[in-house]
């Protein structure tokens, strides 16, 4: 019976212990007992570890034993080298990132606690049961290894000196918005947790072929680097001691890490601990294809794994997939104990893991199948470079010089007229802040007396408010410095007038806006044709799509009245046009230039799609290498 359920339960996560209690029961036409759940938990523990005892002892014969084994033998095709390799710029592709779906609730004591000398409440106090039992060894990183990489705690460890060929990859991008449009590169965000989970979801990294290399535990906490830091530690560090032991010392490839918001963490590990061990390892920062068009271009050159020489036709989102799949896991493990949730997942990824192992030569002939598709298409892209006038593929990589270096322009210090622009924008906002703090403040005056849950509300509300407040003034204060303005703009003002009218501010505004509502379309479309999606999300999803298309359509027409206000006149764009986008930041490119950029080739449409399909050619062939290669290690 036991051996029944753990078998359901690897094959169906969602299945807990109560439901096959109660199933049985009915089976057997008595009435379900909530003690029956407790006595299949406690064999099914004994039953858990008797099969992993039975694992560890088999392993210990092999001489396969512990966690930097594992990691360093999950994936054949990854890890597995033979003499007869070809030589591959990157050498192994891996992915990470973090999920907050398997949170697990923090037991407390239902009333909260007086605090007698100062007449003060405090939070329930928690009553976790201490259970030194500890689960998945082989797969999780300790909470103490995942701590000692906070940013407080970098001066306890030790960074080696890295050897003089060494040199760690400048994809560092240091200008720019990305923080603004990713929620888990606020620190903000990142930092706070619901008050009533202890672990507030896992963060996992894996090959490319979704096997399991490490995972740990978010506790109290959003996404915080020092997952990603731990984690990438635990692997580079077996992996560099391991080639010593082998004799084989470094890597001659790459380490190609696919991250969501890797232009942020590629700022934050350069000034970690880790910076020497990611030298060594020939750490490759790069950003997959579908989170990389949320990110602004100038990131894009640097990191999306379309323009990175050998990472092939690999999409760098396998974390995504994984996540699909671990999160019918959730609804079992919101309630469990910490032991019993560790146990649970370990045990779905052990069979996981064993379940992506056989389709591995499914995963390698559906890439080799896409590969061959795109390169049989050399002909027609030879004749349409040619039709365009571009006698030599090196001209590609031209264009993509001249962006980035016209992007990195943008960047730079900006006139004076543009700062004007951004401190009338500032005191417009400011102005806004003020007048909704003030409408705040007058309900939360009339509920003091009313509703006590509104004027909580309403009392929140105001805090948040005036937290934005204060920083709107340090922003005007630091514009007033910086133009030497020594009375400040009022809306009565010549100067604000002024500022009211330049089209500039107009236009910016507009095209702001028009971004932000294309990139929440994009990922709302995203969304909607993942496969757990369900019915009532899919119809949510498709009616604020809906939305989103009357909000963009009126975007649009502002955007080009504003653009056609400007001296010299931005391209309009049409409805069709912006269907036809599939990357955010054409628009960074298309619609924010002069006329001079407009005439530049690798700026038009035309050619930029070219280049795409260029680019896509080369990883192709790229793919296909590294196919040969790893179905020889198969």
């Amino acid at each position: 019976m036991i051996s029944l359920y753990h078998k359901l339960f690897v094959r169906c996560p969602r299945l807990g212990v109560q439901p096959f209690a109660k199933a049985l029961c009915d089976l057997e036409g008595v009435a379900f007992r909530p003690y029956l759940s407790s006595q299949i938990y406690a064999a099914l523990d004994v039953y858990v570890s008797l099969l992993n005892g039975v694992q560890r002892r088999v392993r210990a014969v092999l001489g396969h034993e512990g966690r930097s084994w594992r990691m360093l033998n999950a994936c054949p095709s990854c890890q597995y080298h033979l003499c007869e390799d070809d030589k591959l710029n990157v050498c192994m592709i891996g992915q990470m990132g973090g999920n907050d779906l398997l949170k697990r609730v923090e037991r407390k004591e239902d009333r909260w606690a007086d605090k007698e000398e100062a007449g003060l409440k405090l939070p329930p106090a928690s009553r976790e049961r201490i259970d030194r039992h500890v689960a998945g060894q082989d797969y999780f990183a300790s909470l103490e290894e995942t701590k000692v990489w906070d940013e407080n705690n970098w001066s306890s460890i030790e960074d080696p000196a890295p050897s003089a060929d060494t040199e760690l990859l400048h994809h560092v991008w240091a200008e720019g918005r990305c923080e603004e449009r990713w929620h888990n590169m606020k620190e903000a965000n990142t930092v706070k947790s619901a008050a009533k989970f202890r672990e507030n979801g896992w963060f996992v990294l894996l090959c490319r072929h979704m096997m399991v290399l490490a995972v740990c535990n978010m506790v109290q906490s959003g996404e915080l680097s020092r997952y990603p830091l731990a984690l990438l530690h635990l692997f580079m560090s077996a992996e560099k001691e391991e080639r010593e032991c082998t004799g084989e010392g470094r890597s001659k490839g790459s380490l190609a890490i696919a991250y969501n918001i890797t232009c942020n963490f590629s700022k934050t590990l350069p000034r970690s601990p880790l910076k020497s061990l990611a030298q060594w390892s020939n750490y490759l920062p790069v950003v997959g294809t579908m989170h990389g068009y949320g990110h602004e271009c100038l990131c894009q050159l640097l990191f999306l794994m379309l323009y990175v020489v050998g990472c092939g036709l690999e999409d760098g989102e396998g974390d995504e997939h994984f996540y699909s799949i671990s999160n019918t896991l959730a609804p079992i493990t919101h309630h469990q104990s910490a032991f019993h949730r560790r146990q649970a997942i370990s045990e779905f990824l052990y069979y996981k893991d064993i379940k992506t192992y056989t389709n591995i030569s499914q995963f390698l002939y559906g890439n080799y199948k896409q590969a061959l598709g795109i390169t049989v298409t050399c002909n027609a892209l030879s004749m349409s470079m040619k039709t365009a006038g571009i006698t030599s593929p090196q001209t590609f990589y031209t264009w993509l010089l001249e962006e980035g270096k016209y992007l990195q322009n943008l960047a730079g210090t900006p006139p004076e007229e543009t700062v004007k622009m951004e401190y009338y924008l500032k005191l417009e906002a400011l102005q806004s802040c003020q007048s909704h703090l003030s409408k705040l403040r007058l309900n939360y005056v009339s509920y003091i007396s009313g509703k006590q849950d509104m004027a909580n509300i309403y009392e929140r509300k105001c805090r948040n408010e005036e937290e934005n407040e204060l920083k709107l003034i340090a922003d005007v204060q630091a514009l007033e410095k910086s133009l030497e303005i020594k009375v400040r703009w009022v809306e009565e003002s010549d100067e604000w007038a002024t500022g009211k009218k330049m089209p500039e501010a107009v236009y910016r505004k507009a095209l702001d806006k028009l971004e932000s509502l294309l990139v929440a379309q994009v990922f709302e479309m995203a969304r909607l044709n993942v496969s757990s999606t369900g019915y009532k999300m899919r119809k949510h999803i498709a009616q604020s799509l809906k939305n989103h298309s009357k909000s963009i359509q009126n975007a649009i027409t502002t955007y080009n009245e504003a653009a056609a206000a400007l001296t010299p006149a931005r391209r309009k764009i049409t409805w069709d046009e912006v269907v036809d986008y599939l990357y955010l930041s054409e628009f960074d490119i298309l619609c924010n230039t002069c006329e001079d950029v407009r005439e530049r080739k690798w700026a038009t449409p035309q050619n930029r799609m070219l280049m795409t399909q260029f680019f896509k050619f080369i990883r192709a062939e790229e793919e296909l290498a590294r196919v040969h290669v790893e179905v020889k290690r198969l």
